[in-house]
């Protein structure tokens, strides 16, 4: 089982970007940015936050796909949240893509006594449903707010790196090239 199916958990963590995110996806519908739901389809929680697992794992296995060994090693540990069912995935980078034991606390949103925080990316299900098959690049996501990066300064900019090259503005393939170690 891989960490984000295994984060049963319910982390009592509300991150502060989380209502910005979901606003700028509203207005995003409304622009036809993304795509509205069935109204007549009623998703309940469960249902959402599988659908959340699934785009974190799809995420998670288009990361590991392109980026190579060594960008990979190099992004910092970092949490994902999807807002509409709150559901957390957590990305630890190891040689061999990331970890899928790996067993997290609660993010740190606030910096602690050494001003150490943790790096969460915050997004809407709708907009990595529309970043994973291509229909969005991910600063497109970041520029439209449907797509948030929490963390501190270097580490924000190699994370949205790695994002953006698993997501460039281009249509892009299923079938990904990748570095030989």
């Amino acid at each position: 089982m891989c960490t984000i199916c295994s984060l049963t958990i319910e982390f009592a963590v509300e991150h502060p970007q989380s209502l910005a995110v979901a606003v700028a996806t509203r207005q995003a519908i409304d622009a036809g940015l993304l795509p509205e739901r069935d109204p007549g389809v009623e998703i309940d929680m469960a249902r959402s936050r599988h659908d959340a697992i699934v785009q974190l794992t799809t995420m998670q296995q288009r990361l590991e796909q392109v980026l190579s060994t060594s960008r990979l090693l190099a992004l910092p540990d970092f949490y994902v949240l999807m807002i509409e069912s709150r559901t957390w995935g957590y990305f630890s980078p190891t040689r061999d893509g990331f970890d899928v034991k790996a067993n997290p606390s609660a993010p740190r949103l606030e910096p602690d006594e050494d001003g150490i925080r943790d790096c969460v990316v915050v997004m809407s299900q709708a907009a990595a449903a529309a970043i994973s098959s291509g229909r969005m690049p991910f600063d497109t996501a970041m520029t439209e707010g449907v797509a948030i990066i929490d963390a501190p300064r270097p580490s924000a900019s190699v994370i949205r790196s790695a994002f953006t090259t698993s997501y460039p503005f281009s249509k892009f393939s299923d079938f990904v090239c990748t570095e030989v170690a």
